[in-house]
């Protein structure tokens, strides 16, 4: 068995373990070439927070793999996209087997010669051909990973979002619980603005002292309102993004009306005072009782149980623009790919198909409240926690951001693109046309790309 502290303390260093058939011992500097041991794999792992869950992982497949030895290091990622920790660690030949990464930039890592292509791995250790073994993964998830024709990783988690409730608040301003219950499908936006013009509340000077729902909050962007509208932001046949497209300029014009309809700046200022910057985990204008609903993923669970227990709260659908719309959600998630000068071993290949199949997500997502992408996985109930539930249920009305080489400075785009709607500093028609110049040049370098075959369709493979 794996001496815990002994890891943890390791992790918590800021250096690396190596874990060899349960017992652990310290890391060096990777071998290269010929002196490397192709029993021995490196990893750059989980998020800090979760090093201990990882372990888990960890022992478990040095217990079925005593002649593997893993080592794992924590190598924090700053921000949406970032791989600068990798290009560094490529450049300097020091890069791991085996690398933890936010799927959506899967793409636009794998176009920058940043990660090996694992098709062949497949055929070689799997005895399949690619597209056989990838559709045991929910296909949105393995779609982030699919560049060029080739797979490069393998999905891990997913993580879909949902608009939770108080109670209480519901309560108080007199909300039909039937409204509230996902079996009778999602809400309408025109519903949700009722129960804001009734509920909302200002002191004199117009600042909010409680507010329904701030549509740019939580999980909420103008990114989740163009997914939720059928934006598509790329077109296949022209190579080119369409972030001025008609259907954008829709979105964008209807959220500048929201905008202007709650006043961003009392928005902001509420949000300073129940939620400030810094502020700890349990200070949020949710969690205060002053903001009856937030969109949010199903780490809110833990959250709510960790930082606010007695909370009457609830769990409800995203609202849509008609009540003859689906429900809508959006995800995202992490997966592991092996960067360039990974030693493309049959240990390290097997370290992440134990890792991000089955038997890896049954351990690890219990624990860390998100949903598996292993199909498997999804069909059992043990290998995912019962509190997020609906979050499981509603994978089948899942979009996802477009995996395209472009996917940072997409994010980036829209992100500036609801930046100048909140302070209207730009017109929604120019916003979509700024938004357009700053990613599409770009885009163009590399061309021609067509996005995964099905892409944003129902995923075949998922039955719940």
């Amino acid at each position: 068995m794996i001496d815990r502290r002994a890891f943890l303390r390791a992790l918590a260093a800021g250096g690396a373990v190596s874990v060899t058939g349960g017992a652990i011992t310290g890391c060096t500097d990777r071998p290269t070439g010929s002196d490397r041991d192709p029993n021995t794999v490196t990893m750059w792992g989980i998020w800090a927070s979760d090093v201990d869950k990882e372990a888990d992982v960890i022992e478990a497949f040095t217990e079925q793999n005593p002649g593997i030895t893993v080592s794992v290091s924590q190598v924090p990622s700053s921000s949406q996209g970032d791989a600068s920790s990798v290009i560094t660690a490529v450049r300097g030949r020091t890069g791991p087997d085996v690398y933890f990464m936010g799927r959506f930039s899967g793409a636009e890592m794998a176009s920058l010669g940043l990660l090996e292509p694992i098709d062949e791995l497949i055929r070689e250790h799997e005895g399949v051909e690619p597209e056989e073994f990838m559709a045991n993964w929910v296909k949105f998830s393995t779609d982030e990973l699919l560049y060029d024709g080739q797979w490069y990783g393998l999905p891990m988690d997913t993580d879909t979002r949902a608009m939770y409730y108080n109670k209480d608040l519901t309560d108080e301003a007199g909300v039909d619980p039937e409204l509230l219950d996902p079996a009778g499908g999602p809400m309408t936006l025109e519903q949700m603005w009722e129960i804001s013009d009734a509920f909302d509340l200002q002191d004199e000077q117009g600042t909010y002292e409680r507010i329904t729902w701030i549509p740019w909050d939580g999980e909420a962007s103008l990114m989740m309102w163009a997914m939720a509208s059928g934006v598509r932001f790329f077109d296949d046949s022209t190579c080119g993004m369409t972030l001025d497209s008609p259907e954008m300029l829709d979105v964008a014009t209807e959220y500048a009306s929201w905008v202007e309809r709650l006043q961003f700046s009392r928005v902001d200022a509420f949000k300073a005072t129940y939620e400030p910057p810094n502020a700890p985990p349990t200070q949020t204008s949710f969690f205060s009782d002053r903001q009856m609903f937030q969109i949010s993923g199903p780490w809110g669970v833990q959250a709510q149980h960790d930082y606010r227990p007695d909370m009457r709260y609830g769990v409800t659908h995203v609202p849509v623009a008609d009540s003859a719309d689906d429900p809508f959600t959006w995800a995202g998630g992490f997966g592991l790919a092996m960067p360039k000068g990974s030693s493309m071993s049959e240990a390290a290949w097997k370290l992440m198909t134990f890792y991000a199949g089955y038997e890896g997500q049954r351990i690890l997502m219990p624990q860390i409240s998100r949903i598996p992408t292993s199909l498997e996985a999804v069909q059992d109930d043990r290998a995912w926690d019962s509190s997020i539930e609906f979050f499981v249920e509603i994978m089948e009305f899942a979009r996802s951001r477009p995996p395209l080489p472009v996917g940072t400075k997409l994010w980036d785009a829209m992100m500036m693109m609801q930046d100048s709607l909140n302070q209207q500093s730009q017109s929604p028609d120019e916003a979509i046309k700024t938004a357009q110049a700053y990613v599409d040049p770009t885009m163009q370098q590399f061309c021609p790309v067509t996005l995964p075959d099905g892409f944003g369709e129902p995923d075949p493979h998922f039955d719940r």
